[in-house]
């Protein structure tokens, strides 16, 4: 059974779009991906995550 997480890392959050890590930086400069700031901290929820796929229809394919 997966692991569920409160949040996630760059790194996490890439791996579980299916998607190159700096893809998602870059997402997240231009607005296209929400996510939650702690200082210089950048996390991901889950909601953040469904809301990347609602921005990018193509990734609910994969």
């Amino acid at each position: 059974m997966a692991e569920q997480h409160d949040d996630y890392t760059y790194a996490e959050a890439a791996q579980r779009l299916r998607i190159a890590e700096t893809t998602l930086r870059r997402w997240v400069s231009k607005g296209r991906v929400p996510c939650h700031r702690l200082g210089r901290k950048v996390r991901f929820t889950d909601d953040d995550i469904a809301a990347a796929y609602r921005a990018c229809p193509a990734l609910a394919r994969r």
